[in-house]
């Protein structure tokens, strides 16, 4: 009977470990030393630097103004694809479906205390979830937008 209820009570608690830690092992969010523009134009000369192509960099709050709603704050997504990453994941049937997570994504965003912040998915993190493979190309793939925004992060 006791060993039932350490293995009942550690699963919960691992369960509980795993619901209250996920949103900060999958998202990384730091704080940027310049404005909003000057943070979006930064990644995004950087990143071309680096070879990645810039599809589209979205400003949601137009966006959401524009559909007749309020937004008091700045919201840019920088989208970006590094083809070669992507075609390494795409090219394999069994890897097909991250498409749904594709391409990678940078959000800049004015804080309520009127700081900007840079907020991205913890890829190398997420990538050693889906294997190996992936995890290897997602590891590039952190390690190159860790390059891209430095300089222009508040903690270097």
């Amino acid at each position: 009977m006791g060993f039932v209820l350490g293995l009942v009570a550690g699963v919960v608690i691992a369960g509980l470990a795993v619901w209250l830690l996920a949103p900060r092992l999958m998202l990384t969010v730091r704080k940027s030393k310049a404005s909003v523009e000057d943070t979006v134009a930064h990644i995004v000369d950087h990143a071309q630097q680096e070879g990645w192509s810039v599809p589209k960099v979205y400003d949601l709050q137009h966006s959401i103004v524009q559909a007749g709603y309020e937004l008091p704050h700045k919201v840019r997504i920088i989208s970006l694809c590094k083809p070669p990453y992507a075609r390494d994941v795409l090219g394999e049937d069994a890897f097909r479906r991250l498409a749904g997570i594709m391409p990678c994504r940078i959000g800049v965003y004015e804080g309520d205390d009127g700081a900007v912040y840079v907020a991205q998915m913890n890829t190398g993190f997420m990538g050693r979830m889906f294997g190996a493979f992936v995890g290897r190309v997602m590891g590039r793939v952190a390690e190159e937008e860790h390059r891209f925004t430095r300089g222009v992060l508040a903690e270097g």
